[in-house]
């Protein structure tokens, strides 16, 4: 007879955040080196976001396709309980497909021309404020960040992605997270001029700030990051990108990088305000 595996328990910290990023890839890179199941213990986090969710959710992605299993202990405080059942982190655990017509955490492993398209509807039904018009920065933003995963990133497990509306803040947070390469890794691959030489904050910065670096492989179409950073910060947003060993982030027309726990793929956080009025001024002189 074959014993069964004991379970190894993980507890996720009071907050899981995109602030808190080290500690919560600290977590998850220690549970895809375990083979035996991994129970995530969110007895104690009082916060999750976009970020938190969408990485677990990778994550958890990533073990499935070794074929570990992993189980979710629902948290005690009543906001963070409710904010994970209502994007669906423990049906995503389960294995259970996002409900249709929901902003539920999803992985996606090819580009869908309706995702982003309905993703757009059901905020401008949903939330009070937020029209056709300025919606579209959003739906642009994120259909770019979703082309660069299938085109660059080489994830075996595509990516994951969630996108939220913040009532405090009236902003919409867009988080995508892949597990391939890394965007440093990708873009030193294609040889690139003077990348190779950088580290890999300064390679994700001239990623977000030269023109083009960053569209269509085949030259054709695409935004780029740098008209991503400035279609988010001209609204008084945020842009947060992890990847390999740095985490870089644009607010307010200025940049903070950092070295970052180490990360296997890339992930991509955009805190936007769409109903704000643009100020391009942010965008301009600032590195």
């Amino acid at each position: 007879m074959i014993e069964s595996k004991s379970k190894h328990n993980l507890r996720i910290a009071t907050q899981a955040t995109i602030s808190n990023s080290f500690q919560l890839i600290e977590l998850c890179t220690e549970a895809e080196r375990l083979s035996q199941p991994v129970v995530l213990d969110a007895t104690d986090t009082k916060l999750f976001d976009s970020f938190g969710i969408a990485l677990l959710a990778a994550m958890v992605a990533v073990r499935r396709a070794a074929g570990h299993s992993t189980e979710l202990v629902l948290p005690i405080a009543t906001a963070a309980k409710r904010f994970l059942q209502e994007v669906a982190l423990d049906g995503f655990v389960r294995g259970e497909l996002p409900s249709p017509g929901t902003l539920e955490v999803r992985q996606m492993h090819a580009l869908d021309a309706l995702f982003t398209d309905n993703v757009a509807d059901l905020l401008v039904r949903g939330v009070p404020g937020i029209d056709k018009i300025n919606v579209y920065p959003i739906q642009l933003c994120l259909n770019e960040l979703l082309q660069n995963v299938f085109e660059w990133s080489e994830s075996p497990i595509g990516c994951t992605v969630l996108t939220r509306w913040y009532k405090q803040t009236r902003s919409v947070r867009l988080a995508v997270i892949d597990r391939g390469v890394g965007m440093p890794a990708a873009l030193r691959r294609h040889q690139i001029q003077g990348l190779h030489r950088l580290t890999d904050a300064d390679v994700i910065e001239a990623a977000v700030t030269t023109p083009q670096l960053t569209s269509r492989a085949n030259g054709v179409g695409g935004l780029g990051l740098k008209t991503i950073r400035e279609l988010v910060c001209s609204r008084g947003g945020r842009l947060t990108i992890v990847s390999l060993g740095a985490k870089v982030r644009w607010l307010a027309g200025k940049v903070d990088k950092v070295a970052s726990q180490p990360f296997r793929g890339t992930a991509v956080e955009i805190d936007i305000r769409p109903s704000a009025p643009s100020n391009p001024e942010t965008t301009i002189n600032v590195f």
